[in-house]
């Protein structure tokens, strides 16, 4: 047996002479004291930590073969899902005027009609198979709810066809929250609605001075308002837009919260993530020009574990470090714009020879226009990140390059981070079974 491909191993000096390791593959962490490592190494590893490791995927037979069978796991994963997930833009029209605003110049009166309503509708009973066990929807912008009658309309009929199907139907939205008033949080949960994502760019001051409402004035007290009208009834999870200038005063977001009552056990999940540079050629409403074009940037890898601990500390929660695929790769997985339009990433909307196809005319081959399977190379099928990265973000190295033709590669990011995000996760989990 062999040590995986896919594990990082750190120095563990809370037990002398122990590793903390890491399966990148299987997000298994574990304390392995030195001599069990060099048993694996000797082969002289009792046959009941073999069973155990290799549960784990810490140990593995064969390395090449290892690294042969990742170009099959896209593919397993899948076969195995039973779920479909359609990300539905159903306008390019906002109440806001954030200064960031990633649509840009998409942006204006532009709404979903019921005429392409019904064809997504057709669309998804299509996509339904034998095997389809749950349908979700997340409703996107623009401003969704500015759409509330079209999301009635879409989540009545897919509710009744997955009723009778035997199957699950459930949306979410994202949502800036200044419209998410009880009423309409009541009206749509009983449609299936089970989560909203809102975004808080921190504390009030840089909150209402990135996404002010396009009339003029703050957005911030609203929004809280009716997330405490809300929270009760469905899940609230809390993004936020960070750059170089202001994330060291996200904090204060977080701790207002708990002033108001908006304690972890009100709140499904908080995550901040950077502002990105928008594409060349593109601008945004107030020609906005900071942002990162890489995870890879030193502040950023050092914002983001800051982040995370202060988030953490204060018992919210926020996403583990997890394997997780390209949305692009999920075969399962569309979004559908306003006008019918299909893409593979809500980022590549509006994105030209990045269409794959229509409602009217179905789906198209998108595997050149996209590059799927990028990373099925010999570099990144010998990185131990590879479960964790899987060639990067597309859209990312779209605003790097202009196009996808490289990966956007996460070594230095994760060689940076992993193990202060894995030794978070330990301690806060540990904190919480204590509790």
């Amino acid at each position: 047996m062999h040590l995986s491909n896919y594990i990082k191993s750190f120095n563990y000096d809370e037990k002398p002479g122990s590793h903390l390791v890491y399966s990148t593959k299987r997000a298994a962490v574990l304390v392995l004291k030195k001599e069990i490592i060099e048993s694996i190494e000797s082969g002289t590893l009792s046959l009941a930590a073999e069973k155990t490791l290799s549960d784990l995927g810490i140990i593995i037979p064969d390395k090449e073969a290892e690294k042969k069978s990742m170009l099959g796991l896209i593919d397993g994963l899948n076969a195995r899902d039973t779920g479909m997930n359609v990300t539905v833009v159903l306008n390019m029209d906002c109440n806001f005027a954030c200064v960031y605003c990633y649509e840009g110049e998409m942006k204006g009166r532009l709404y979903m009609t019921e005429d392409i309503a019904d064809l997504l509708i057709d669309f998804i009973k299509e996509k339904f198979t034998d095997t389809t066990k749950s349908i979700n929807i997340d409703f996107f912008g623009g401003e969704p709810l500015l759409s509330k009658d079209l999301i009635k309309y879409i989540s009545h009929a897919m509710k009744s066809f997955a009723g009778d199907k035997g199957a699950e139907y459930t949306f979410s939205l994202v949502s800036n929250g200044s419209l998410l008033k009880r009423e309409v949080a009541e009206e749509l949960k009983a449609l299936g609605m089970q989560g909203v994502k809102i975004t808080l760019d921190g504390p009030a001051e840089i909150h209402n001075k990135y996404r002010p409402f396009k009339k003029g004035g703050g957005s911030f007290d609203a929004i809280i308002r009716n997330i405490k009208e809300t929270c009760d009834l469905v899940k609230i999870g809390i993004g936020g837009n960070f750059d170089q200038e202001n994330y060291q005063r996200f904090p204060e977001l977080l701790d207002y919260l708990e002033k108001e009552g908006l304690t972890p056990d009100k709140i499904s999940q908080v995550k901040f993530d950077a502002v990105m540079k928008r594409p060349k050629g593109d601008a945004s409403p107030a020609d906005y020009v900071d942002g990162c074009m890489s995870i890879n940037e030193p502040w950023l890898i050092a914002a983001g574990i800051y982040l995370r601990e202060e988030i953490l500390k204060r018992g919210y929660s926020t996403p583990r470090i997890m394997p997780m695929p390209c949305q692009v790769e999920l075969k399962n997985s569309y979004v559908v714009h306003f006008d019918g339009t299909l893409y593979k990433c809500p980022g590549f909307i509006g994105k030209k020879g990045f269409e794959t196809g229509s409602l009217r005319e179905g789906m198209t081959d998108y595997s050149a226009s996209y590059k799927t399977g990028i990373w099925k190379n010999d570099e990144c099928l010998g990185c131990e990140y590879l479960p964790l990265c899987f060639g990067g973000c597309k859209y990312m190295t779209y605003i790097r390059d202009g196009n996808v033709e490289s990966i956007d590669c996460k070594k230095p990011y994760l060689d940076a981070s992993l193990e202060a995000l894995v030794r978070q996760d330990i301690n806060y989990r540990r904190q919480a079974r204590a509790k």
